[in-house]
């Protein structure tokens, strides 16, 4: 495997651009608040180019830049504000600090991506890949396996405090040895690791400084990736044991389909269960085992056996759980979920009501937007053939926004109003994520498990151009199996009309999509 041994420097231009992709978020360490930093960087733009390109020709991390502030963030909002245990300690860093990060991080993804470091399975903070996608391919395989008769078994792994006990040598170690840095780029790395400390500061209060001996700065541009890094092992535990998994940062799920009366998998995933838990515990994680929930999949009489196979083990089941966001029930119904997100749509839609009249629609606008639409929207990928009376839920809380929106009365028709906001009703918009997501992956703008599930027909014989980019759809049984992503997706991109999916770019893609579907929607 080819290394990585010094960093590139970088010109103006590439330093411009870092500059305005960072967020004007601005900490007491700053000489500077941010947004006017950014308004004066043309003045400041040399000096701090020849402070990025020294860094990185160097190998050292500036010293000055290496404290960080920490700001305890509450998790939830429904936990208890009295136990510190609730709080995430997030790092606020210097902005030269993140910039210089920024330029690293670049050039890492670059080298990662072209060398193909990471485990495929690892979606967290990943260009291309999100919780969606992470989900819809675990939904996927539990789908298709209940379509031909398995039981699933999910088993969601927690992990206590992980990104602050991450080992600096270690770390190194898998730097060198699983990535391939080598001089100047690993002690650049090297340099920015050790020799760091922190203060905590909570409103007019800060402590002392202490240093820092483990971890990765949780608010860090460079932390989530180190992370990854750090958890590469992982994957390979899983690998070994013939165990499917998905990450995404510290939230892993292990998965195993069982034939009927066939208990053998559930042997493997204790035996895999034992290896991660070892390795865990000579890598400084704990995996804390009160919150690592288990969920069983498939035909309600097999789920039953499993169950009680799994009791009789000692391993606890649930019927449903939380899973990056989306709330799993064994039935894969979603009325768990979907009772969740109406729940919360409704509380915020309430709030913004009452902001009506004092302000004007176009800002209302972007407060439905930001509360309702994005809830509805998020992971609504995962919500593919499900019947039209679980989605009228969701629908209703779409309706009732765009009412205060607009101002209309409860019984006035609704679908001129969603028509004349040119919102796409909930059920399009879940095909509009899908045939999103679909043409991404066919284009390399996805991740590399979901263009597994989209191999495109390739005729013996030259076609007219119409039946060109069809994919083939999977052969299924049941309704699990026409929801899955790979059935639904195939299905529906077969059925758009040619310019459609010969569309050149996504924005094109998106600009007709839309158009095709508001047409089927209000025709």
């Amino acid at each position: 495997m080819a290394g990585m041994a010094c960093f590139n420097v970088i010109d103006s231009k590439t330093l411009v651009e870092t500059v305005t992709q960072l967020k004007p978020s601005t900490c007491c360490l700053d000489s500077l608040p941010t947004n006017l930093f950014k308004n004066v960087f043309d003045c400041l733009a040399i000096d701090i180019l020849q402070i990025v390109n020294n860094s990185l020709q160097s190998g050292n991390f500036p010293k000055a830049l290496k404290t960080a502030v920490i700001k305890p963030l509450l998790k939830k909002r429904s936990l208890d504000t009295s136990i510190i245990n609730n709080y995430r300690p997030i790092s606020n860093l210097p902005f030269i600090s993140k910039i210089i990060e920024k330029v690293v991080l670049q050039q890492l993804n670059h080298f990662l991506a072209s060398t193909g470091c990471y485990d495929t399975f690892q979606s967290g903070f990943r260009p291309l890949h999100s919780t969606e996608t992470a989900l819809i391919k675990v939904v996927n395989d539990i789908r298709l396996n209940t379509d031909s008769g398995k039981t699933s078994i999910l088993m969601l792994l927690d992990l206590s405090a992980a990104f602050d006990t991450v080992d600096h040598t270690i770390l190194l170690d898998r730097l060198e040895n699983w990535v391939g840095l080598s001089g100047t780029v690993l002690n650049w790395f090297r340099s920015y690791l050790q020799n760091r400390n922190y203060f905590v500061s909570i409103g007019d209060f800060v402590s002392e400084s202490t240093n820092v001996m483990c971890g990765v700065p949780q608010g860090s541009i460079l932390g989530p990736s180190l992370f990854n890094i750090y958890m590469l092992p992982l994957g390979q535990i899983m690998h070994n044991n013939n165990i499917d998994h998905h990450c995404y940062a510290d939230d892993t799920q292990i998965y195993v389909s069982l034939s009927p009366n066939d208990y053998r998998p559930i042997d493997l995933l204790c035996q895999c269960i034992e290896q991660v838990k070892d390795w865990m515990c000579r890598n400084f994680f704990q995996l804390n085992e009160d919150k690592t929930e288990i969920i069983v999949f498939g035909a309600k009489t097999e789920r039953l056996k499993v169950t009680q196979h799994l009791h009789s083990l000692s391993l606890k089941t649930s019927i449903k759980a939380r899973n990056l966001g989306v709330i799993m029930d064994s039935d894969l119904h979603f009325e768990s979920h979907i009772k969740s997100v109406t729940k919360s749509a409704y509380y915020h839609l309430k709030n913004v009501a009452r902001l009506r009249g004092l302000m004007s629609t176009e800002d209302l606008q972007k407060l439905v937007h930001a509360f309702i639409t994005s809830k509805l929207d998020y992971c609504n990928g995962l919500l593919t053939g499900l019947p039209k009376q679980t989605l009228r839920k969701l629908q209703l809380v779409q309706n009732a926004a765009a009412r205060v929106l607009t101002k209309t009365k409860k019984f006035e028709h609704i679908t001129p109003i969603l028509k004349s906001l040119h919102w796409l009703p909930v059920g399009q918009r879940i095909d509009f994520k899908i045939m999103l997501l679909t043409y991404k992956s066919l284009h390399g703008l996805g991740p590399k498990y979901l263009t597994d599930m989209l191999p495109l027909h390739k005729p013996s014989r030259t076609l007219r151009s119409s039946e060109t980019n069809l994919l083939i759809i999977p052969r299924v049984n049941t309704k699990h199996g026409k929801a899955g992503f790979s059935y639904y997706a195939t299905n529906s991109w077969n059925k758009l009309p040619e310019d459609l999916r010969l569309a050149p770019t996504l924005s094109t893609f998106k600009t007709r999509l839309k158009t095709f579907m508001f047409a089927l929607a209000f025709c």
